[in-house]
């Protein structure tokens, strides 16, 4: 599986699952990715074989634990670039967020990490309470 696709469908399933507070179907996925019903179910089978994914037919799909920390992570990672390029570099909003979603799958922990500390992780990060020492938060480990 490429891992940029596997984490737009994981941060997908997410979403649609959060928005939605119902599993996500096929069809769904389809029309927010902009791809084919039959692509989709594909991927969820595949998504489904590594664990990340719980899938049944006419009911939809959910994501595991390990699915969910994983998407988690990428929207942690997502957010953290998306609040640099604005704020720091002074990106404009739409633009950082193109960015982001293409620098997410290519962004090493330590560059992430450093980022974070620069920009005093707390303050653009409210939610996190997963301070740990020098470490930001569990997302960035």
């Amino acid at each position: 599986m490429h891992p940029e696709r596997t984490d737009q469908y994981l941060e997908t399933i997410f979403l649609l699952t959060r928005r939605n507070n119902t599993p996500a179907r096929t069809t769904q996925i389809a029309a927010e990715m902009r791809v084919s019903p039959p692509s989709v179910t594909e991927m969820i089978q595949r998504l489904s074989e590594a664990g990340l994914v719980d899938y049944r037919p006419y009911y939809g799909v959910e994501l595991t634990e390990p699915g969910e920390a994983q998407a988690k992570r990428i929207r942690h990672i997502n957010r953290v670039l998306r609040r640099f390029l604005t704020t720091v570099l002074g990106i404009e909003p739409e633009t950082a967020r193109k960015e982001a979603d293409i620098l997410q799958h290519n962004t090493s922990e330590t560059v992430l990490e450093h980022i974070c500390q620069y920009m005093q992780h707390r303050e653009f990060c409210p939610k996190c309470e997963h301070s740990t020492g020098s470490r930001c938060c569990k997302f960035s480990q």
